[in-house]
């Protein structure tokens, strides 16, 4: 329950406001949905002020902010990967609305968007702390995660993705999907989703390393409603390798 709301117009006031002790404050869209809160009473803080909605290019990286909705990154990218990876996270509407930090706040081990960003490797930056941390180290500690307020940017350096899913139709959230990101330095990771709290990171290494050992290691223990670890096994095995081929 909404109890009280607030717009700050810079991140000092939204730091403020979010240090408060009583009420209860939280960030809106930045990293929260009010809907989960199954009635507690919260203050929200609203980010839309805060210029989070940008993204931006160096040399071989991307910063993203964190009020970049689904859509403005798909558009930014334009890739068919990024694009089929949206496509199955959200529906068309509600693409328009959530935002890439809210997904990553949120989502859990089924979300084909956090699985893609788990393999290129994204990194976070929290405000007030200005602290970064790889996603892949904050995704196991983000119910406790206390040094920074708000997720303002996420990190991406520039590589071939690939990723696809299996799902009970081609919309469908996934029983297992599976990223491949590839660099120049012959740097390969593979991320594999559709089960459990977060995604799993089956492989940082290159194409020398074992492929079927390191995903079935990873899928090992992803029995759930949805599928046994022995189907995930063959199945995902055999999609990271043709992944990996195309990368």
């Amino acid at each position: 329950m909404i109890i009280d709301y607030s717009r700050p117009k810079n991140m000092k006031e939204a730091i403020a406001l979010l240090d408060r002790k009583e009420p209860r404050s939280i960030p809106l869209a930045g990293g929260s949905i009010v809907s989960k809160l199954r009635g507690e009473p919260v203050a929200v803080v609203d980010l839309q002020d805060l210029g989070l909605a940008q993204i931006s290019k160096s040399t071989n990286s991307f910063d993203i902010g964190s009020m970049v909705t689904l859509n403005e990154f798909g558009e930014y990218f334009k890739s068919p990967e990024i694009t089929k990876a949206i496509s199955i996270q959200a529906a068309k509407n509600k693409q328009n609305s959530a935002t890439l930090g809210g997904l990553v706040c949120l989502a859990d081990g089924r979300s084909p968007l956090l699985t893609l960003l788990l393999a290129l490797d994204a990194s976070l930056v929290w405000e007030p702390t200005g602290k970064t941390i790889s996603l892949g180290n904050w995704l196991p500690q983000r119910r406790e995660w206390n040094e920074g307020k708000i997720l303002t940017a996420i990190k991406i350096s520039e590589s071939r993705i690939k990723f696809d899913s299996i799902g009970r139709s081609p919309k469908d959230q996934p029983i297992l999907c599976c990223a491949v990101a590839s660099w120049k330095t012959g740097r390969i990771r593979i991320a594999i989703g559709g089960f459990g709290p977060t995604p799993t990171l089956a492989l940082d290494g290159n194409k020398t390393d074992n492929i079927q050992k390191a995903v079935k290691i990873a899928l090992s223990n992803s029995k759930d409603q949805w599928a046994s670890s022995e189907y995930r096994i063959e199945a995902g095995t055999k999609l990271a390798e043709r992944l990996l081929n195309e990368s």
